[in-house]
């Protein structure tokens, strides 16, 4: 553009000489011709002294505000083009603009000039993407900077959750919610990438709440009226714990994870799981009074199980049974103790039998410790994996035999199934049932703890047939 400016004035120059010296009529000696050529003279010198003293260039013109020079039309287009690229990198696009931006040539004087820089005038652009809304129940979620990836994003979120696999034939998968995804011009800023928009379909929503204290109110009461775990409810108030006082009419805060979509599949699982060896107890007369030595070792078995099964966001809701193939068989372990010489009688009934049918899980977690031997001593039960405050159910149907304190295990339950089947659960930290009270299967009865001789929170339980304690994996289901 400073070549093109500069040719322009030259030329101009040349043609008014060229009026001056053509005019037949005018002697060269005429004081025309010499006034007109002194005027060509200075007009000639003026002109350079400006081209040597001014440097054309452009103004880069935002929505008729003139924001700054550069050298030529070319470099301000090649500016504008690579902002827009560095804007919309992040998120894999080009962004866009409706900003008016003209360009308006110009001289200036050297010495005045300087050149426009790309942050100055990043600055003064403004932004937009034709992106995609996910809104789930007619709510808006996100906007997606890519419109080609909104079916990708939802395919992908369902296939996240349903893990198909040789051992996991999925046979459907869809979305509980009401899922929609159109298009949308929005600002910049408030797209996302991809990436950014499965990581936050896959966090869920962090909704804050807040709780008023009622009268009787427990933090495990607080956890169970609003669906949390106890440890939950704590984490969400720092700086408490389950003996920090709750004094009715104060408020507290509650953290709860909502998903923005719930996916909802269905289909068939196979999986392998671990037969429990069984034990089982002799009496050796050759042997002192409690004393005991392992006669045969117990090994697992193996079986493989086919469930049917729903799931929603990949937590089992419901599942079934379809078949069962035993692959290895358990081999009991075949403990020899010596015979009692004093026998303590607990008042439950006897039966027949070495497995109590129709037991169900009183927590469902992990076992942290199984039925057997753990080093020199034996264990009776399995500890089940809680944390305090966590409610526990009665196995089965029954009578409370004794509720209260009972050395190691510190806090107990007894329960009488009837035929000769007891179950105990011990460490408790708190009782919700009494001596000769019934029970139902599955009713709440007390709440995980680490009460008497216990490392942490669990729950201790036992199934005891006749007097005799057996594997509760044999039993329950």
């Amino acid at each position: 553009m400073k070549q093109v400016g500069d040719v322009r004035m030259k030329q101009y120059l040349e043609n008014l000489k060229a009026k001056i010296f053509t005019k037949k009529s005018i002697s060269w000696k005429s004081p025309k011709v010499i006034g007109g050529s002194i005027a060509l003279m200075l007009l000639l010198g003026s002109g350079i002294v400006y081209l040597n003293s001014t440097t054309s260039a452009v103004y880069v013109v935002v929505n008729g505000e003139k924001i700054g020079l550069v050298a030529n039309e070319d470099q301000a287009e090649e500016m504008v083009n690579h902002i827009l690229s560095e804007k919309g990198a992040p998120l894999g696009i080009e962004a866009k603009t409706h900003d008016g931006i003209t360009y308006s040539p110009t001289r200036i004087k050297n010495v005045e000039y300087r050149t426009l820089s790309e942050e100055t005038l990043a600055e003064d652009i403004s932004y937009y993407v034709d992106g995609v809304m996910l809104t789930v129940n007619k709510e808006p979620i996100l906007v997606l900077a890519q419109a080609e990836n909104g079916e990708k994003l939802l395919n992908d979120f369902k296939e996240y959750y349903a893990r198909p696999s040789d051992k996991n034939k999925v046979s459907s998968v869809s979305f509980e919610d009401e899922v929609e995804m159109q298009p949308v011009e929005v600002p910049l800023e408030q797209a996302i990438s991809y990436e950014q928009a499965m990581e936050k379909l896959k966090q869920g929503n962090l909704q804050k709440v807040e709780y008023t204290i009622q009268e009787n109110d427990s933090w495990w009461l607080i956890a169970r009226k609003n669906d949390m775990k106890t440890k939950e409810v704590l984490a969400s108030n720092p700086g408490t714990n389950e003996d920090t006082i709750l004094k009715p009419g104060k408020k507290i805060v509650l953290e709860k994870v909502k998903p923005y979509i719930t996916v909802v599949s269905e289909g068939i699982r196979t999986d392998t799981e671990t037969i429990p060896f069984d034990v089982v107890t002799e009496t050796d007369p050759s042997l002192p009074s409690g004393q005991t030595k392992v006669k045969q070792a117990g090994n697992d078995g193996q079986k493989e199980v086919q469930y049917s099964y729903v799931q929603k966001n990949g937590k089992v809701v419901s599942q079934t049974v379809k078949d069962e193939k035993v692959l290895k068989e358990a081999v009991s372990q075949v403990i020899a103790k010596g015979p009692q010489r004093t026998k303590v009688t607990v008042a439950y009934s006897r039966g027949s039998g070495r497995v109590a049918s129709g037991l169900s899980w009183p927590l469902r977690a992990g076992i942290t410790s199984y039925y057997g031997y753990r080093g020199s001593e034996f264990h009776t039960g399995i500890d089940i994996d809680g944390d305090q405050g966590d409610p526990y159910v009665a196995a089965g149907a029954g009578r409370v035999v004794s509720a209260g304190w009972n050395g190691n295990y510190g806090y107990s339950i007894l329960i009488d199934h009837g035929n000769g089947i007891v179950t105990r659960y011990a460490h408790s930290t708190k009782l919700l049932v009494s001596a000769g009270q019934s029970v139902s299967k599955g009713q709440t009865i007390g709440l995980v703890g680490s009460t008497g001789r216990s490392t942490g929170s669990h729950l201790h339980f036992e199934v005891i047939i006749n007097g005799d304690t057996v594997n509760p994996l044999s039993s329950l289901r």
